[in-house]
């Protein structure tokens, strides 16, 4: 994988992967509640497709098999702090305690280092963050151009058409395991996308081809 900018430099925004490529990477993010998780993990596994999963270390602390099942089903593992706090109202230094502290809760519990792949709770980033986040070891923070707001829990058919409307080459979709119809709403949009000529990667491989 492309190592991101270098050491001590600050994280670098990924919003969208290469917008030449018909591929997509559906993230899922873990904050501290499991509704979907089994459900969303039976789907990929019909449809073969590996995702991003973005944990909390106290989700992984409440969840360890959980978390372990993720990442014996092949998908990939990235940091999402550890308490999901809202990082442009922390000190600094608390930002580099919550993002290794998360780190550490998911190695502990998976075996897995979720480096180099960092997700801002909330999506709230600025530059202090982003300079925190890299010093902390993280070159990339991710986040998403489709947000089908599953995690408010509209009908299925509701999440579904807000993905297909917006979602193009390179997109980043993000979604919930806490939410009621996430599960639903991700077979039907794989399919859909499928059928469209889309293929589905993980942020890691997105990454590989930029």
């Amino acid at each position: 994988m492309d190592k991101g900018n270098g050491p001590g430099q600050p994280s670098r925004l990924l919003i969208r992967g290469n917008r030449g490529a018909a591929e997509i990477a559906f993230t899922y993010d873990a904050g501290s509640a499991d509704c979907e998780t089994s459900d969303i993990l039976a789907v990929l596994a019909g449809h073969g497709v590996k995702c991003t999963f973005f944990l909390t270390g106290v989700w992984v602390e409440k969840f360890p098999e959980l978390a372990l099942r993720i990442v014996r089903e092949g998908h990939e593992i990235g940091n999402h702090s550890y308490g999901h706090p809202d990082m442009a109202k922390i000190t600094y230094q608390e930002m580099l305690e919550t993002v290794l502290r998360g780190e550490q809760a998911i190695e502990k519990a998976t075996g897995v280092d979720p480096k180099p792949l960092f997700r801002q709770p909330f999506g709230s980033f600025n530059k202090e963050i982003l300079r925190a986040v890299g010093e902390a070891g993280y070159p990339y923070s991710v986040y998403w151009d489709v947000d089908p707001i599953d995690w408010e829990r509209p009908a299925a058919q509701t999440i579904v058409d807000r993905i297909l409307a917006k979602a193009g080459n390179g997109s980043i979709v993000l979604l919930h395991l806490d939410g009621s119809q996430t599960a639903r709403a991700t077979g039907r949009s794989i399919g859909t996308l499928k059928a469209r000529g889309f293929t589905f990667v993980t942020i890691g491989e997105m990454i590989r081809r930029l």
